[in-house]
């Protein structure tokens, strides 16, 4: 487990950046599709991402009265 941990903060920059470009594309493949179902299911990924961090995907930070 520690390994894990130290693996994590030693590539989270890389991590991030790998994540940043699967969601993009994906977000482009989703776009090129005529279907609703991949759509829900990739705005479900990104509330999750959303939810995990401090910055929605508006902008506002998280937990900042609007």
């Amino acid at each position: 487990m520690t390994q894990v941990i130290q693996w994590c903060s030693e590539n989270w920059q890389g991590v991030l950046a790998v994540l940043g470009g699967v969601v993009t594309a994906a977000t482009a493949v989703v776009k090129l599709t005529p279907t609703p179902k991949d759509d829900a299911i990739l705005a479900k990924i990104i509330s999750v991402l959303a939810a995990l961090s401090l910055v929605n995907p508006d902008g506002s930070f998280v937990g900042k009265a609007k």
